[in-house]
C-alpha cells in the first residue's frame, strides 16, 4: 500500500493497486455501496463489462476499504471512471488521493492526458482538481447529459 501523510482519527489514509481478486471484490463492494445502494444505478450499468480489463486502485482508512476508482488504458491517455467514497469518508479528499494515484499511475505508463465523463452536477468537483471541461454530450435522448472532462499527466505541459 502507498501510504498518504494523512489521516482520519489516527488511522492512516493509503491507497493500492488490486493485485489480487480480493482486492478487485473490494473495489467492487465499495463501488456497490455508492452507486448501487446510495444512488440506485442499476446493476447491470454499473458493472458492465469492462472490470477485469481495467486497473482498480482502492483507498484504505487503515485496513477499511473507503474509496475506489477504475482506470481503462488506451493509446496515450487514461480514463479514470467509477471514482466512489463511502459516504461517511467524504470530506477528506480520499477522492483526490486515488486521482492522483490515478496520475502518477498514468504517468509511469506514458500516458499524457486523463479524460473522464462527468455528471452535471459532478463537475465543479473534477475542476476543483484541476481538470477542463471539453463538451457536453447528449446520450441518444438519453436522460443523462454527460460532460466530458481533461487534465495533463503532466501539469507544466498543455493537453495535446
Amino acid at each position: 500500500m502507498a501510504a498518504i501523510a494523512q489521516s482520519i482519527d489516527g488511522e492512516t489514509i493509503a491507497t493500492k493497486l488490486a493485485m489480487r481478486m480480493e482486492d478487485s471484490l473490494q473495489a467492487f463492494a465499495v463501488r456497490a455501496a455508492c452507486f448501487v445502494g446510495e444512488l440506485g444505478v442499476p446493476y447491470s450499468e454499473e458493472f458492465d463489462g469492462h472490470d477485469f480489463g481495467a486497473t482498480h486502485i482502492i483507498a484504505y482508512v487503515g485496513e477499511e476499504p473507503v474509496g475506489a476508482v477504475r482506470v481503462r488504458w488506451f493509446r496515450s491517455f487514461a480514463m479514470p471512471e467509477r471514482l466512489a467514497v463511502i459516504q461517511r469518508y467524504r470530506g477528506h479528499n480520499i477522492g483526490q488521493l486515488l486521482l492522483e494515484r490515478c496520475r502518477k499511475l498514468a504517468e509511469s505508463r506514458g500516458c499524457n492526458m486523463l479524460y473522464t465523463q462527468s455528471l452535471p452536477q459532478d463537475v465543479k468537483y473534477w475542476e476543483k482538481h484541476g481538470w477542463r471541461r471539453l463538451v457536453v454530450e447528449d446520450t441518444g435522448g438519453s436522460a443523462k447529459r454527460i460532460v466530458a472532462m481533461v487534465r495533463a499527466v503532466d501539469p507544466s505541459k498543455p493537453l495535446p
